[in-house]
């Protein structure tokens, strides 16, 4: 008898749900003709310094098919839009210009930009502060906690620009296979456990350095372009540091400087001094 009902139920339900009828609203998808907004002053201003010159789309109004939809993100503020992307036009576009020319950045730059105000929080406590997807678009985080008071948020921000173009261009032109047997034996995929003081006495710029080769090739990119010769000779010289880690370090240093010189025509230390005076000239 039970059985009966519960049938009796379930066909009952199957019929009420065919003659059911609902009428879908006839909205438009965001991607595909749903874009009905109009060009506002951000716009324009990032069309005529990123779309006309260097053919870089910024996107900032929320996609979540652009981003991590694994992951709770929040939507950028728009008055910090122009102040990052100016951070990324001065502190980035700039001194590659300066010292490779406007079509090298036509070439090697992402197409797209994509911003996100929070950054993605991962299960093992780390944090994604921006990421390359290859090759074609860059996604910066946590954009709404920018500012130009505070130059931590400007180099931690800058940081990331130049680690994930710093990818684009090993990806195009493979780094010296030499990088990878320096110390092969601290490449760790739990880097986290690391702080940046413990990876600099095993000869790796950051923490995050472990990872892998291709991340330590690109952390020692950025740290050199971003906090610069004066920050880098301080972790060099630290007298904790074991010879052979300082020893280390300073051959990826020459690698790094011989790669940009031979694969790109690019005088690193010029390019090095470039990003520094831009980043002081950005936050006084």
């Amino acid at each position: 008898m039970k059985t009966t009902i519960i049938n009796i139920l379930l066909l009952a339900g199957l019929s009420m749900s065919c003659t059911k009828s609902e009428v879908l609203p006839d909205a438009p998808i965001l991607g595909l003709g749903g874009e009905t907004w109009v060009a506002g002053p951000i716009d324009k201003w990032l069309e005529t310094n990123f779309v006309a010159p260097y053919n870089i789309e910024v996107k900032y109004k929320w996609d979540p098919f652009e981003l991590n939809y694994l992951r709770n993100l929040v939507p950028v503020k728009e008055d910090k839009v122009e102040l990052v992307m100016t951070a990324v036009r001065d502190i980035w576009i700039a001194p590659y210009v300066k010292s490779a020319g406007a079509d090298f950045i036509k070439k090697y730059s992402p197409k797209v930009f994509m911003l996100a105000g929070s950054a993605e929080h991962n299960n093992d406590g780390t944090i994604v502060l921006g990421q390359a997807e290859g090759g074609r678009k860059i996604v910066l985080m946590v954009v709404n906690k920018f500012a130009k008071e505070s130059p931590d948020q400007v180099v931690q921000m800058l940081h990331t620009i130049h680690h994930e173009f710093a990818h684009i261009l090993h990806q195009n032109r493979l780094y010296p296979v030499e990088w990878k047997s320096l110390n092969p034996q601290h490449y760790t995929a739990a880097w986290f456990n690391s702080s940046d003081q413990q990876a600099q006495s095993q000869g790796l710029v950051t923490a995050y350095a472990k990872a892998s080769p291709d991340e330590d090739f690109v952390e020692t990119i950025a740290v050199l372009l971003v906090y610069g010769q004066q920050a880098f000779d301080t972790i060099v010289s630290n007298p904790n540091l074991p010879v052979e880690a300082r020893n280390i370090l300073r051959k990826k240093e020459d690698i790094v400087v011989r790669y940009f010189q031979r694969e790109y025509g690019i005088n690193f230390r010029t390019l090095q001094a470039d990003t520094q005076k831009a980043i002081q000239e950005f936050i006084k």
